[in-house]
């Protein structure tokens, strides 16, 4: 999809300055409607399905009093104004007028639709800092006129990336490149009328920064086979990194990919640790990532575990619940994504999520970024969360 769309307010730049000049104040503008196409690998240069999906978003945001943004060429966020009513309402409809656009122009792609990432909701009365968070990941990728990269210039991933990846920490060096460019979130008990606990930080590298700083133009999509290996030279830096950004050795969950765990960096990263081996370490994989292949999801989970750590399954669209077994994966810990869009899947699976807390498992709701998730998951006995919603109640 090509950068821009009629009837567009503007792009991440505009969207970032208004939401910063309001700061606290009050608006009837009260939710970021975020939409990302990314993972799709739609054409670029298709006119007529960039203004197609460009008409969607404009006329759901004019019928909600507001405004659309182009983040990015294949990302957009509507700013409008819901009540408590129809904040479940229209996302599932913008979702379902893009998913009808699709399947007339290209059934072939409705396969590889990630809805937990399709449609995604702020709650700007809540998660105000949250939203101006989000956005400044693409201020970063804007050129000189304040225009965000743009189709023409963007590129797929190749081998000659995952060298510069290599050179670029080279030159950047370990300290600052773990200080720069790998992050942390905590993950924390909330439970009756006590305060929140943090009883773990998910340490992670921020891909907006690097692709900014080290892949300028590259398309960075989960779906394509080069992410795979990027992401596996990923995994070895952050295991190289492990004493700068964890240097007390405090509970940490590192997602790693299922090769990672033979890797000689793995190896390395626990001669590192030393007696207390992966005590403390909690290995996440993506759920996508362990249904291509169960034999060695179990062969690396036993691995994790002889050493002392445990394995947690990250990514669980809260939609597939019905369709897992989600105790059976035996896995410690299970990350379901949150988004008010899931809110029905989540209370008709309750019997799951307490059939896998009843054998030991945690259940954490993830991309919390308002109140309204901490509620629901609370409602469906759900008392481990992490998001910024969370990271503020941690302040």
């Amino acid at each position: 999809m090509a950068f821009g769309g009629s009837g567009m307010a503007g792009d991440a730049a505009d969207l970032l300055k208004k939401l910063r000049a309001w700061g606290s104040k009050k608006t009837d503008l009260n939710t970021l409607l975020l939409i990302d196409l990314g993972d799709l690998g739609l054409p670029e240069d298709d006119e007529y399905l960039q203004d197609e999906i460009a008409q969607t978003h404009t006329r759901i945001a004019r019928v909600r009093g507001g405004e659309a943004y182009q983040l990015s060429p294949s990302s957009s966020a509507l700013l409008v104004s819901l009540s408590e009513m129809n904040k479940m309402e229209v996302p599932q409809e913008l979702k379902m007028n893009l998913f009808k656009l699709l399947q007339e122009e290209f059934p072939e792609k409705m396969a590889g639709v990630d809805q937990s990432k399709l449609v995604r909701s702020i709650d700007l009365t809540t998660q105000m800092m949250g939203a101006v968070k989000f956005l400044e990941a693409f201020e970063d990728r804007a050129k000189e006129q304040g225009v965000m990269a743009s189709a023409d210039g963007s590129r797929s991933l190749g081998f000659q990336d995952i060298q510069t990846v290599r050179s670029f920490h080279a030159k950047t060096g370990d300290k600052a490149f773990a200080e720069t460019y790998i992050a942390g979130q905590p993950i924390a008990l909330i439970s009756g009328d006590n305060p929140p606990q943090a009883f773990a930080k998910e340490f992670y590298v921020r891909m907006d920064l690097l692709r900014s700083d080290a892949l300028q133009g590259a398309e960075i999509r989960e779906s394509d086979p080069m992410f795979t290996l990027l992401s596996q030279t990923l995994d070895s830096l952050v295991l190289a990194s492990a004493k700068l950004f964890n240097p007390e050795g405090a509970k940490c969950a590192i997602n790693l990919n299922l090769e990672s765990v033979t890797s000689n960096a793995f190896q390395t990263f626990l001669a590192g640790n030393g007696a207390a081996r992966l005590n403390n370490v909690i290995v996440e994989f993506k759920l996508a990532n362990v249904l291509q292949d169960l034999r060695k999801f179990h062969a690396a989970s036993k691995t994790i575990r002889d050493l002392g750590g445990n394995v947690a399954l990250d990514i669980i669209d809260p939609a597939v619940l019905g369709l897992l077994n989600l105790s059976g994966f035996g896995v410690n810990i299970a990350k379901i994504i949150w988004r008010a869009s899931g809110a029905e899947d989540l209370a008709r699976n309750r019997a799951a999520i307490r059939q896998a807390q009843e054998k030991g498992c945690i259940v954490v709701l993830c991309r919390v970024e308002s109140k309204l998730g901490i509620r629901v998951g609370r409602e469906m006995g759900i008392s481990a969360f992490q998001g910024f919603h969370v990271d503020e109640l941690l302040l």
